[in-house]
């Protein structure tokens, strides 16, 4: 890489991470996962465990501690604010730009990986992902650095890159599970058997990339067995192991075409370009670059369609890979090769017109539909971002179609990440107010005293309360249920719905402590008692 290709290189990641870390500690956590993994990360340091974790002082054997460790050494220095808590998956989102030029260079060229770094930096999903406190960021750096190793061990013939794949996905399983390592393995074996190439696999040091993989990803995973036996075996084998993947895990199901409408949604604006990239690809199967985009893509396409659990989340590793694709159709375009034809731009201009049109349709419904009494400001805020990335998109569509296509992409980009900023200033503060439960949760703190108690009931979000709180929250499903507990000697705080007061007995009085958002905090006086 030269000295001008770094330089965009470096441009690149600094735009990542200005899209990142811009006003990133700004407001609370989101529930649920934000403050279920931040809660998990407090509670180490708290019981001084940081082999089994733990969540609402029960053990917690839902995934790998790597995350949570990272987390908690953060908020051992700094302490726990938004910013220190969402530090990491910022970080890795911006190690996963890096990871994707990596692969682009490797699988293409240079401008290639730059362009395909730019491309996810304004990725939609990928935005919005890098910006919450949950590992799947940290998660997707380590596959694509896994990914690389791989690659440039089969163009190279190198034991240390082979020897890095085993490494990363080893980190990649201890962040989230096997599936850092039998994803980008499904991959490179599918790569090996379309080109015929298993008799390379001699080339890897499978004995020493085994024991560290091991050593990494699943020294932790043996420790637990050790210690908790079947209490840990069962969850974490068990449902949420091979049962997320063959049975529905906490709800979590969808049809055979769940992730269509969240990849045509997430990967934009570069959503309008995938067709002409595909066709593309698929002309130039015998161009290895071309091949592992395709397999990748389709591969984690299917693997989570198959799958009976399913979350937005899951396709994150589409959106690098699929980048890495459009960049290589740009590439060809401002190269004019004659394999990269005028007409695909021009489809792509106006599919481009197409999504952009039923983006913000589907935007207006939603808020129509989930928050009619809101919808006028919410409108009114949405405004100036849906000018600028109209104007950017237009810019870019005429600039493509007329052939001036460097200005196309640099509109394309510079459009979303002027959008991106101003949801991130505008926005998200409206989005803030909406927050009922962090309010609560500090009024709680606020009031609290030793020996108090907090009853939940029926509370659909969770984890906010108790790590807002700072305290443990008993939770009840059932009307008895509250008024039982509620009866118990003490001062008692019950959170619950406003939809859900009129249909619970509770002792009297109750003062009233905090009132938010359809979340109403009662408060039960020490000195009373039921009948």
């Amino acid at each position: 890489m030269g000295r001008r290709e770094r330089v965009w290189a470096a441009a690149v990641l600094a735009a990542a991470a200005i899209l990142t870390f811009a006003r990133l500690g700004a407001g609370t956590l989101w529930d649920q996962d934000e403050t279920k993994y931040a809660e998990v990360a407090r509670e180490m340091l708290q019981t001084g465990d940081p082999i089994t974790l733990h969540m609402n002082g029960s053990p917690w054997y839902v995934h790998p501690p790597l995350y949570m460790w990272l987390v908690a050494a953060t908020g051992r220095i700094a302490g726990f604010s938004t910013l220190t808590v969402r530090f990491w998956s910022a970080a890795a989102s911006v190690l996963a730009v890096y990871a994707t030029m990596l692969l682009g260079t490797a699988l293409f060229n240079t401008r290639t990986g730059i362009l395909a770094g730019a491309v996810l930096a304004v990725t939609f999903h990928f935005l919005v992902q890098s910006r919450l406190a949950v590992f799947d960021t940290v998660l997707l750096a380590f596959m694509l650095l896994a990914a690389y190793g791989a690659v440039r061990g089969y163009q190279r013939g190198r034991a240390a890159d082979y020897l890095r794949f085993f490494v990363f996905a080893g980190l990649a399983t201890l962040t989230k599970g096997p599936i850092g390592l039998v994803l980008p393995a499904l991959v490179m074996a599918a790569f090996a058997t379309a080109r015929r190439a298993w008799p390379r696999w001699r080339e890897v040091p499978w004995g020493t990339g085994l024991a560290l993989y091991a050593l990494i990803g699943l020294s932790w995973y043996a420790v637990e067995a050790a210690v908790r036996g079947s209490a840990f075996v069962r969850p974490v084998l068990g449902y949420y192991g091979v049962g997320r993947f063959f049975g529905v895990v906490e709800n979590q199901a969808g049809p055979w075409y769940y992730y269509l409408p969240i990849l045509a949604l997430g990967a934009f604006p570069w959503t309008a370009f995938w067709p002409a990239a595909a066709v593309w690809h698929v002309r130039r199967l015998r161009e290895d670059g071309s091949l592992f985009v395709l397999l990748w893509c389709g591969i984690t396409v299917c693997f989570y369609s198959l799958a009976r659990t399913k979350l937005p989340n899951y396709v994150l590793p589409v959106y690098p890979l699929a980048a890495v694709g459009v960049a290589a159709l740009w590439d060809a375009w401002l190269e004019r090769r004659a394999d990269a034809p005028t007409p695909a731009a021009a489809l792509s201009a106006v599919l481009l017109g197409v999504l952009i049109a039923g983006l913000y349709v589907g935007i207006a419904g939603y808020l129509v539909r989930l928050y009619p009494q809101q919808y006028h400001a919410f409108s009114r805020i949405l405004l100036p971002p849906a000018v600028t990335l109209a104007a950017g998109t237009a810019i870019a569509a005429v600039l493509l179609v007329s052939g001036r296509r460097a200005g196309a992409f640099v509109a394309l980009c510079a459009g979303m990440a002027l959008t991106w900023l101003g949801v991130i200033a505008w926005v998200a503060p409206v989005a803030e107010a909406e927050k009922p439960m962090p309010v609560a949760a500090r009024a709680i703190a606020a009031a609290w005293r030793p020996g108090d108690r907090i009853l939940g009931y029926r509370l659909d979000v969770y984890s906010s309360l108790i790590y807002y709180s700072g305290h443990r929250v008993e939770w009840v499903d059932t009307p008895l249920g509250l008024a039982n507990a509620a009866c118990l000697p003490g001062r008692v705080f019950v959170v619950i719905a406003d939809a859900e007061r009129r249909w619970v007995a509770l002792p009297r009085p109750m003062t009233p402590l905090s009132a938010r958002g359809g979340i109403e905090v009662l408060v039960k006086p020490e000195s009373v008692t039921c009948p």
